[in-house]
Formats: structure tokens, sequence, C-alpha cells
């Protein structure tokens, strides 16, 4: 069965390389260059992944050193103070395949079996979105990827009860009473002094249209979406603990947050102002000297009795 199973599936399945990762679990960890022996590296061009890729450069653009202030400022500041208007990555290369098919790279499959109207019945390649993009987007997309799927059900008991309502909607008696000019029900005004009295069988349509939707087939209908979404909860839950372990992040921790680069603009502005004013101090200090850069006899004594004050001091 399960032989079966794999060949009615293989229609569906994307045009992707298998990245076989074999039956041993390996053990992840935080990357150092000091621990470069306990690595399974095979390439150094291929060791990091796009993503990884990415985010070095950008914590390299974060924590670069502004040169006129000796302060770690970086990109989102610059971008802050209007110096950008943006920063992001660059993807790998056109999307567009120029070559051979197998020397497509991770962008160029993505969009040929993925990101494209004609590949909509298709699997999605979680694993190469997820080394193209990162965990977050790839979990994202393997969210969707379980909603749509669970939805196909859904969809069907609802055509069902739907066509059970065009099938009875000839059947209707309270449509059929509605419809029907000759018994012309004769009803109150819908307002106070501007309306007038009118006929039931003007909202024929729309008794109709009602029927359609409100049934008695919709109280099944309601049931089993009551328990659809217990079942999509369930469903996403296996999905997620699934894709944590094989990506290696049931160990994960939260990001640290970095404060904002408008309040680290402040924050350095007001350590400029600080060092202005304590340079205006120690000018107004210093003793006035003549043109020769001597000392005049009143600042020689202030001077000395600054000196003499502050040997006291501990």
């Amino acid at each position: 069965m399960s032989t079966v199973w794999r060949k009615l599936k293989l229609p569906f399945q994307p045009n992707v390389p298998h990245q076989d990762q074999g039956s041993t679990k390996f053990l992840s960890h935080c990357f150092s260059r000091d621990k470069l022996h306990m690595y399974n590296i095979t390439s150094k061009d291929t060791f990091f992944d796009n993503t990884t890729r990415g985010r070095i450069v950008y914590e390299i653009l974060r924590r670069t050193v502004c040169v006129r202030t000796c302060q770690t400022i970086g990109i989102s500041t610059l971008i802050a103070k209007g110096v950008y208007d943006a920063a992001f990555p660059l993807h790998d290369g056109d999307y567009k395949v120029t070559g051979h098919l197998e020397e497509r790279n991770d962008r160029q499959v993505l969009f040929e079996e993925w990101a494209r109207y004609s590949a909509f019945y298709k699997y999605q390649p979680i694993d190469l979105v997820r080394k193209y993009f990162g965990e977050k987007i790839g979990l994202y997309f393997a969210w969707l990827g379980v909603y749509t799927q669970l939805l196909i059900p859904a969809s069907i008991v609802g055509i069902i009860v739907f066509g059970y309502g065009v099938a009875t909607v000839d059947t209707n008696i309270p449509s059929l009473e509605m419809c029907d000019e000759r018994l012309n029900f004769t009803m109150c005004p819908l307002c106070d002094g501007a309306c007038d009295y009118w006929h039931l069988s003007t909202a024929c349509g729309t008794a109709r249209a009602s029927h359609l939707f409100d049934n008695p087939a919709t109280v099944f209908f309601a049931i089993f979406m009551s328990l659809w979404a217990v079942l999509f909860l369930e469903q996403w839950k296996r999905r997620q603990i699934s894709l944590s372990f094989s990506w290696d992040l049931t160990g994960i921790e939260e990001d640290e947050e970095h404060p904002r680069p408008k309040y680290e603009t402040i924050l350095l502005q007001k350590q400029q102002r600080k060092q202005k004013k304590k340079k205006k101090k120690k000018k107004k200090n210093e003793p006035e000297k003549q043109e020769d850069g001597t000392v005049t006899g009143k600042d020689r004594w202030r001077q000395k009795l600054l000196s003499a004050m502050a040997a006291g001091v501990p």
C-alpha cells in the first residue's frame, strides 16, 4: 500500500534535488571558530546556507563602528537617520534559468517548482524553503500547507451542503409561499412616515438565496467544522514537532532584542553634549596664558590653590 501511495503522489512531488540526510542524527551547536574540528565541514563554500550567510552579513552591517564618533551604530541607525533608505540581503543569482536544469541554484528551483501558479498542485519543498529563507518563514509556509490540505475535505463537505440547498430550493415551503404572488401578502412599512406598504413576494430572490446557505444540512456542516478545527490544531502540532526535530529547533532560544536605532541615536547625542560641556569646563578652569605662553601672577596663584585643593581629595 505504501508503494502504491508513493506512486500516486509522484505527479504532485516538486522536481527538487533530494537532500539525503541519512539515518545518522548529528548534534547541532552554535558555530565557533575555536571548534572547527568538531563540525562536519565537507566544503567551506557550502557549509553555511543562504540564510546563515545573510544573517552574517546583516550582523556585520549592524555592528559596524562609526569612525567619527567611535560608537557602534550599525546600518539600522543609519536607516533611522535617513542616510540610507533600506537595507536587505541580496538574492542568490537571477530567478530565470539560463543554462541547464541541473545547474539551477536554490532560487531558480524555488521559482520553477514553488513560486508560480502552474505549480499550485504540487507539494511545497519545505526543506528548500527553510534553507533559502530561514526557519521562521519555513515554519510559516509549513503551517500554510497543512491549513490548505485540511481545507480540501472542508470544502468538499461545504460543496455537498450547498448542493443540497440547490436541490431542495424548489421544494422549500417558506420560499414557495414568499414567491407565490397569488397569496399577495401585504407587509407593514419598514419605516415610519416615508415608507409604504410592500408585498412579501418582492423578497422572493432573497429567500431562495438564503436557503442555499442556510438549510437543514448546515447544522451538520457546523458540527463538522467544530471537529475539523480540533483536527487541524492537532495535525499542526504534530507537523510542527516533526519539523522542529528534523531542523534542530528543539533547543532554540529567542534572539536577544537589540536597542532601537532611534534610541541609540538619542543616547549618542546626549553623550556628545556631555563631552562638549566637559570640554568647556576644562577650558574655563585652565589658567590664562599670555601671548608668549607664560602664566600671569593671579593665574599662577590660582593654579597653586587648585592643585593644593586637589591634593587633599582622596
